[in-house]
């Protein structure tokens, strides 16, 4: 039997902004994660800093929304500034 069609309501909880932050969220939650991983699998916390800066650069030349690119480096300086702090 087919689904029907995902209809998406402006304002829902499903609206594109809901589901782009809420991916963004997972994304940087991963990366904390796998950073701590590589902290606890011994590599220098430079290291880690210069991964995520080098990813902040790529999606600042490759997410097109504006409003995304700014979620999406605020999420990483906050996972760069925790790293950086601990």
């Amino acid at each position: 039997m087919a689904r029907p069609p995902l209809r998406i309501v402006e304002g829902s909880d499903d609206d594109p902004a809901s589901v782009t932050e809420g991916t963004v969220t997972l994304w940087s939650n991963l990366l904390t994660l796998m950073g701590q991983y590589l902290v606890e699998s011994g590599t220098p916390k430079p290291e880690i800093l210069e991964m995520l800066r080098l990813l902040n650069d790529t999606n600042d030349a490759t997410i097109r929304s504006p409003r995304v690119r700014a979620l999406a480096s605020r999420r990483l300086m906050a996972v760069y500034t925790a790293f950086e702090t601990s």
